[in-house]
């Protein structure tokens, strides 16, 4: 009798177990948004990073924005929540996104997505020219680190529209 309940309790568990998705088991929270200019720091919980599956460094920390901070523009948009930016100008446009950062803790880059894919756009130049469909997005991630913390300083990073 003892194996009959042991056998169905183990089964019990594992419906349970496997009935949950990634969602349900651990939910993703933004960090704190942060201004340009000012030294960032925070200390990371679980919740805080998504898997890059994409990417052989791993787990990062999505960074949160000001949008009026990078941009001015109309057709790009900002969700707190993934904070991601993204664009909506009804056409294929070029963006001109440049940035620069001090970091000695934390790898930091800035990707732009397309179709559930995500590229870096880091180079030497600090500046990339983006031609962007409707939908398209961009964001900036650090990597995880030690001790899970985050500290840098986001000098400067700019969305605007790049005529040739």
């Amino acid at each position: 009798m003892k194996k009959y309940l042991l056998t169905a309790g183990c089964g019990f568990a594992l419906l349970v177990v496997s009935s949950c998705n990634k969602e349900e088991i651990g939910a993703y929270t933004p960090i704190p948004k942060l201004h340009l200019g000012e030294p960032f720091t925070y200390k990371c919980d679980v919740s805080n990073y998504v898997q890059l599956e994409y990417d052989s460094l791993g787990q990062a920390a999505i960074l949160n924005f000001y949008k009026e901070e990078i941009t001015e523009l109309d057709d790009v948009h900002y969700d707190e929540h993934t904070c991601t930016f993204s664009f909506h100008k009804g056409e294929t446009a070029k963006y001109k996104i440049s940035w620069d950062y001090t970091s000695r803790l934390n790898v930091i880059r800035f990707l732009y997505g397309q179709n559930g894919m995500w590229y870096r756009m880091n180079n030497d130049k600090n500046e990339y020219i983006l031609t962007a469909n409707d939908g398209m997005t961009v964001r900036v991630v650090a990597y995880r680190a030690n001790y899970d913390s985050l500290s840098f300083t986001i000098n400067n990073f700019c969305i605007e529209e790049y005529n040739d």
